[in-house]
């Protein structure tokens, strides 16, 4: 029989159909969701729910067309938080990254830019700017962004999450680090932060107690393939990242654009 703690949890799956999601809304961790459906899913012998989102649909994709193509390779997908950033690369846990960019390390290649699209605002529904169709870059003046720990360096962090607008007026960093996405948008629905993100933002964490906004005169975000230059002369990663570029623009999100040849960056 299942707990009640269990059964809010997949009832709020069910409607949200996301996992992320899930874990913001009831403010426990994505962890906890996935367990809780795997228990369920065991006991009941059968698969509850399909796992995917955009960049797994590539990934996913890839994978097969790789592996059929090289049958003699298999391919684990693993999944990434906000506050890992490249750290899965250095510690082994995985050989290549579909990151959010820039990544500038002496040690990792990016080998290329697969998509690219407007950056968005996650503000709370009933933040002073939710009612506009767009804002710009000086409209973050004294607003506050979420801060990042583990390994993620603080170029990335003022990249993303700059401290002053175009005109020289501050935007403050909250005090309470994120790890994942779910626990910042958390703090965005409560009104204490603001977070950034790209053109999948709206399709994959739709909620009534948040607000989406394109601010076109950002810098738009790409997410690149990277991997250690050590391996640059591994077949494998070369053809798995050859692969993605293959198969990315028919599955590109809406409101973003896979950059034509993949743009190549050291």
């Amino acid at each position: 029989m299942m707990e009640r703690a269990e059964t809010e949890i997949f009832l709020t799956l069910a409607e949200e159909l996301h996992f992320a999601r899930t874990a913001a809304r009831l403010h426990v961790s994505p962890a906890l969701v996935t367990q809780t459906v795997k228990k369920t899913e065991r006991w009941l012998g059968v698969a509850l729910f399909a796992r995917s989102s955009q960049s797994g649909r590539w990934v996913g994709a890839a994978r097969e067309v790789f592996e059929l193509r090289n049958p003699e390779c298999g391919v684990r997908v693993v999944e990434t938080q906000l506050h890992h950033h490249v750290a899965q690369l250095r510690d082994g846990t995985a050989d290549l990254l579909l990151i959010t960019l820039p990544v500038d390390e002496p040690d990792l290649t990016v080998g290329a830019v697969v998509t690219r699209g407007v950056r968005y605002l996650a503000v709370a529904a009933n933040h002073r700017l939710a009612e506009r169709e767009a804002v710009s870059f000086e409209d973050l003046a004294g607003e506050t962004f979420i801060s990042v720990e583990g390994t993620v360096p603080a170029e990335w962090i003022d990249f993303h999450m700059p401290r002053l607008t175009p005109g020289g007026q501050p935007i403050g960093r909250h005090s309470e680090p994120c790890t994942t996405y779910a626990e910042a948008l958390a703090l965005v629905a409560t009104g204490r932060a603001v977070v950034p993100g790209d053109a999948q933002l709206p399709l994959l964490y739709q909620r009534p107690d948040l607000r989406f906004l394109p601010v076109a005169d950002m810098p738009p975000v790409e997410q690149g393939l990277v991997w250690r230059t050590r391996d640059d002369a591994d077949k494998r990663v070369r053809a798995f990242a050859d692969v993605v570029l293959e198969i990315a623009p028919p599955l590109a999100p809406p409101g973003t654009t896979c950059v034509p040849d993949g743009a190549s960056r050291r």
